[in-house]
C-alpha cells in the first residue's frame, strides 16, 4: 500500500491531466451527438420542399396533355361510326383504326389516311359507288334560296377527301391528291387564289374552277 501511496503522489499530475482529457473527449462526443440530432428536423423539411415543388410540375405535365386532346367525328363505311377521344398527333388512320376499320363497302382510296387530325374534324369514308347528294342540288333554281344552295355545292378545299376533289373539270386522281397532299404540308387553304400554289394549277385553269370551289 505504501507503494502505490507512493507512487500516486508521484504521478498525481499525471492521473489528473488524464481524468481531464477523458472527461473533455467524453463532452465533445456528447455535444457532437446533439448537433447531428438536431439536423435531421432541417433535412426532413427541406425534403418536404423539395416533395411540394416537384407537385406543380406534375400539374403542368398533366395539363398539357390534356391540351393536346381532340375529338373526332368518325363517319360513313367504318365499323363503328362515332365521336373519338385522339390526340392532336395522330392521323385520319388512327381515326378509322379507333373506330373498328373500313367495312367491305368502303372506298379505301378515296381517304387520305396520311393527313393530320385538328379538333372537331369530320371523318368520312365514303362507300363504293356512293352518290354526292350535293350534285342533286345543281339546277335548282329559288332565287335567294337558290344562291346558298350553289354555294353549299361548291367543293370546300379544306375539307373535301380524294373522290369529292375529283367531281371538279379537269382534276384526276394526281391532281386531286397534289390538292390533300398541300394542305397536309401547309395548312388549310386561306383563299380560292391558294390553288394556284399547287402543282398543275395555272392561272387558267383557276379562272376555270373558281365558281366551283371554296374555302372555310
Amino acid at each position: 500500500m505504501e507503494k502505490i501511496s507512493e507512487y500516486i503522489r508521484d504521478n498525481l499530475k499525471i492521473i489528473i491531466g488524464s481524468l481531464v482529457i477523458i472527461v473533455a473527449l467524453g463532452v465533445f462526443y456528447l455535444s457532437k451527438q446533439e448537433k447531428s440530432s438536431d439536423k435531421k428536423p432541417e433535412n426532413l423539411e427541406w425534403s418536404a420542399v423539395n416533395n411540394k415543388k416537384s407537385e406543380p410540375e406534375k400539374e403542368t405535365k398533366e395539363e398539357k396533355s390534356a391540351g393536346d386532346d381532340i375529338f373526332v367525328d368518325v363517319k360513313g363505311a367504318v365499323q363503328n361510326p362515332g365521336i373519338y377521344k385522339l390526340s392532336a398527333k395522330h392521323r385520319v388512320s388512327d381515326a378509322i383504326a379507333r373506330a373498328g376499320g373500313f367495312t367491305e363497302e368502303a372506298e379505301r382510296k378515296a381517304v387520305n389516311l396520311a393527313k393530320k387530325l385538328q379538333d372537331e374534324a369530320e371523318v368520312y369514308v365514303p362507300a363504293r359507288g356512293e352518290v354526292d347528294t350535293r350534285k342533286l342540288l345543281e339546277g335548282e333554281s329559288g332565287g335567294a334560296a337558290g344562291s346558298e344552295k350553289e354555294e353549299k355545292s361548291k367543293i370546300n378545299l379544306n375539307t373535301a377527301d380524294l373522290t369529292e376533289l375529283q367531281q371538279l373539270s379537269g382534276v384526276g386522281a394526281k391532281k386531286a391528291q397534289d390538292i390533300i397532299d398541300y394542305r397536309s404540308e401547309n395548312g388549310n387553304f386561306k383563299s380560292v387564289e391558294d390553288l394556284g400554289k399547287v402543282s398543275g394549277f395555272g392561272p387558267k385553269t383557276l379562272e376555270k374552277l373558281r365558281d366551283a370551289i371554296a374555302v372555310d
